[in-house]
């Protein structure tokens, strides 16, 4: 009887866990990269609109703005400065219709009409609404105050 020798080879080198080693740095290496690039080009949610309600009122009121925001979400009430007729409008012209207030509470004072009242809110939702004026990028929305 012939004696059969055999030879065991294993299946992994010493070369396997190099390889293994690289390929998960590199992966790795992608990986941050890819994340840096997505993290860098993400914008926060700015403001893209301001509804004021309620619409339409006669007399008293306490208006309220919502703001909307190009995320999908929405936050009642929205801090936002508060004008008759349009933003920037009582540095011009002081004569008021009607009387507004900082918090948008609105009420007649004898003169008879309708009025607009508008709020106005930065497009930042973290800039400063104490540091707004007429150059910050910003987002108006309107509503009607009848008086008689």
């Amino acid at each position: 009887m012939a004696s059969v020798s055999r030879t065991v080879r294993f299946p992994l080198s010493l070369e396997a866990p190099r390889r293994e080693l690289r390929f998960l740095f590199v992966c790795g290496l992608l990986l941050l990269a890819t994340v840096s690039i997505l993290a860098c080009g993400a914008r926060p949610p700015q403001l893209q609109s301001i509804s004021v309600s309620p619409a339409i009122v006669d007399g008293q009121v306490q208006f309220t703005a919502t703001g909307y925001y190009t995320d999908g979400s929405k936050v009642t009430p929205l801090s936002a400065l508060w004008f008759t007729i349009r933003p920037w409008y009582n540095a011009v012209n002081p004569v008021q219709f009607f009387n507004l207030d900082e918090t948008g509470k609105a009420s007649c004072n004898g003169n008879a009409g309708t009025f607009s009242v508008v709020a106005t809110a930065p497009i930042d939702p973290h800039y400063p609404l104490s540091q707004t004026n007429s150059a910050t990028p910003q987002v108006s929305g309107m509503a009607q105050l009848t008086c008689q």
